[in-house]
């Protein structure tokens, strides 16, 4: 029976569910066990997470709560959760990772001890020019292959675009390589002797720096600006008279120019990290976020700035400038290329002039609590430090007491006793307003008018584990000579959605967005919709899978799949990240397996395995796993000669049984189709792998597919599809 959602839904699918979908009735009251803490009602816990270092610069890991001081507008608070993090990995740098295939299937349902680092490396393209491009890569790809560890999870952004991409390591590196790769610096300078630096431009039109205009209007005059002819005589008249402080209309004009450029490339730069950082809002792992760039001016006047600030306060993240610059020289425009050798006077005003250009970038640093690698041409070794200097830390609990939950910012220290050593934290907080619902300052600009909330999910580099979710891609034939068919199938375990009562029924709303990103490219697909659910009775504590696809044309290349799911009721949400590759579409090729434990009866009446997500299986049960041959040649004959065969085999390697190669015998159609079938009784639960071989007699081709399962013992678990 089908009901009718919402305009965003595809269809209505109706599903057998637990009856802790269901509001549980309220239990009674407890006594608390001794020596327990209870917090007033409505009193949020503020977490701080602290990193300690040594006079060598290197990460203090043997520290107690007693050695910590938390100050909260000044005054100190009782330290009442205190733990020391020490992520996976170790606090060296990662080993170099072995090529491995990808994981068929993703999840965000948690392992004990998977706890990592969360990374934003920021690219900021829109700053960078073609040259400096070149070192902003080599520090990044320093920092991933050294200041890493195996369970970080990091999201690499492009300013200007086209690159959104995250993934755990150290499985996740070469793609993040793959992303870096395609990146360039797109920011193009004027001529250089007619240029005026952004800290000019801002300087002139925002404040009317007549001083800097005058200085501005003799360096284009000595270096040969040939645009205004009576800039000299302009100066002469200008000097001793009241029309000392008035500035010259061809710099103002000019000054207004470049100064409305640099305002564009800056609002799109701080919208993309205040955007980055919301996503962090969330998580409770350690926080850095990379800008590497040539950097931007400080600009008071930009409300932009404030807000990457405030938004990295409410994420406790710390912002890293990595100034891909290295050892400033004079500026190009004062070169002797262009003109005379300035006099020793000016020159110091020169210099200046040009560091100013990155003060915004520095400055947004020093106010979150991280550093700037600047002025120096080894700074692949400044971005290795953030990473290394993040190997442990400290996360801090305090109860704030009863304060105005207004939203507004509030001052942390955090002192260690004695010692000389070097701390990082946040230097403040911003308290949920009561209810919980975000300020105007903590809005999150949402692409193509995307809920605020599922686009914050979406743009994290960590999961969201509220609805527990597994992601697969199966790639089908192609759909031209640069796209293929790909189905994405989802499953949620749906026991734990709220529900709403209709005419007797328990209701459940699920609201989904799946983005499917290209990596070399930055093409996406995306796909919304709302589905409805009725919750009917279920064994209680069990999991109950809803599985559902969305049907999508993608280019040739490695792929990254992004689903966030949403219980309308209960507002839990769930994201979990998928990679996997479209293989090139040319010669004898073969659709991604279909691996389950059950047939059902396909539109034309076949039967087929149906499609699955989680690859386990009971031990009792039955594998089946069918498969498509494509492009094969064809004989004389116009039909082709394919044989294929199979092996089971255990993950060590060890083969369990085998089929020979047999020929598949096409269609009525031409279709090359083959099913297989494998008992799985008296077979032990364990990590197995069916090997598929395929053979083209006429090209002389060959393809072998591996794909990987799991045998368990018999399970209970309900599942349902849609």
């Amino acid at each position: 029976m089908k009901r009718p959602t919402t305009a965003l839904a595809l269809g209505v699918l109706l599903l057998a569910a637990g009856a802790r979908g269901q509001a549980p009735a309220p239990s009674p009251a407890a006594t608390p066990p001794p020596g327990s803490r209870v917090f007033p009602a409505g009193i949020e816990q503020v977490t701080v997470d602290v990193v300690v270092l040594d006079k060598q610069g290197r990460v203090v890991t043997n520290l107690t709560r007693d050695d910590f001081t938390v100050f909260d507008e000044g005054q100190p608070q009782e330290i009442q959760t205190f733990e020391v993090v020490k992520p996976k990995g170790g606090s060296g740098p990662a080993a170099p990772a072995m090529a491995a295939a990808r994981q068929r299937v993703a999840t965000n349902i948690a392992t004990p001890g998977a706890r990592g680092r969360q990374f934003v490396v920021v690219f900021d393209d829109l700053h960078l020019t073609p040259v400096y491009a070149q070192a902003a890569k080599a520090a990044v790809a320093a920092f991933l292959e050294k200041g890493t560890q195996e369970g970080d999870r990091v999201l690499m952004v492009a300013t200007g675009g086209g690159s959104w991409w995250t993934t755990r390591l150290e499985a996740g590196r070469a793609d993040l390589l793959g992303v870096l790769k395609a990146l360039e610096g797109r920011r193009l300078l004027d001529n250089a002797g007619d240029r005026l630096t952004d800290f000019e431009a801002m300087r002139i039109f925002v404040y009317h720096d007549a001083p800097l205009a005058l200085r501005v209007m003799d360096r284009l005059e000595r270096y040969g600006s040939t645009s205004r002819q009576d800039m000299q005589a302009n100066r002469e008249r200008a000097q001793g008279t009241d029309l000392a402080g008035i500035i010259d209309p061809y710099i103002e004009m000019r000054a207004s120019e470049a100064y409305f450029k640099l305002k564009s490339r800056m609002d799109l730069t701080l919208r993309v990290l205040t955007r980055a950082l919301k996503s962090l809002d969330e998580t409770k792992e350690r926080k850095a976020v990379l800008l590497v760039s040539e950097g931007f001016v400080n600009d008071p006047s930009n409300a932009a700035m404030q807000q990457v600030t405030e938004a990295a306060r409410r994420a406790n993240a710390a912002i890293y400038f990595i100034d891909t610059r290295g050892l400033l020289p004079l500026s190009l425009g004062y070169s002797a290329e262009f003109g005379p050798a300035l006099p020793n006077q000016d020159r110091m005003a020169a210099i200046a002039d040009v560091s100013t250009d990155a003060e915004g970038a520095a400055s947004l640093a020093s106010d979150t609590g991280g550093f700037s690698v600047r002025n120096t041409n080894d700074f692949a070794s400044g971005a290795v430090r953030v990473g290394r200097e993040s190997s442990s830390y400290y996360l801090l609990g305090y109860n704030p007491g009863s304060i105005v939950r207004d939203g507004k910012f509030r001052k942390l220290a955090v002192k260690v006793r004695g010692r000389g050593y070097a701390v990082r934290a946040r230097r403040g907080s911003y308290p949920r307003p009561e209810g919980g619902s975000a300020t105007a300052a903590e809005a999150v600009p949402s692409p193509r008018g995307t809920d605020a909330v599922l686009q914050r999910a979406l743009d994290a580099p960590g999961l969201a584990e509220g609805v527990p979710l597994n992601l697969a891609a199966y790639v089908q034939q192609a759909a031209d000579g640069r796209h293929a068919r790909v189905t994405i199938a989802a499953e949620a375990d749906v026991s734990g959605l709220g529900a709403r009562a209709v005419e007797g029924r328990q209701l459940a709303t699920l609201e989904t967005l799946l983005v499917v990103q290209h990596r070399d490219s930055g093409e996406i697909q995306r796909r919304d919709q709302t589905v409805e659910l009725e919750l009917r009775p279920a064994p209680p504590g069990k999991p109950v899978w809803y599985s559902f696809t969305r049907e999508v044309e993608l280019p040739v290349g490695v792929q990254q799949a992004r689903l966030i799911v949403r219980d309308a009721v209960k507002k839990r949400l769930g994201s979990v990240v998928l990679d996997f590759e479209v293989p090139p579409l040319s010669g004898l090729r073969v659709s991604t397996p279909v691996v389950a434990d059950r047939l059902q009866r396909t539109l034309d009446g076949t039967l087929a395995p149906a499609l699955t997500v989680r690859h386990a299986f009971a031990a009792d049960g039955q594998l089946f796993c069918s498969y498509d041959v494509f492009d094969a040649a064809k004989g004389a004959d116009g039909r082709p000669q394919v044989k294929a065969g199979h092996a089971l085999r255990k993950r060590d390697g060890t083969v369990l049984g085998e089929s020979p190669p047999n020929p598949i015998q096409p269609t009525s159609i031409g279709a090359l189709t083959r099913l297989i079938q494998i008992p799985l009784a008296g077979t032990p639960p364990g990590d197995y792998e069916l090997v598929l071989t395929v053979e083209d007699a006429i090209s002389g081709q060959k393809r072998e597919v591996v794909e990987p399962f799991t045998i368990t013992a018999p399970s209970t678990a309900q599942s349902t599809s849609g």
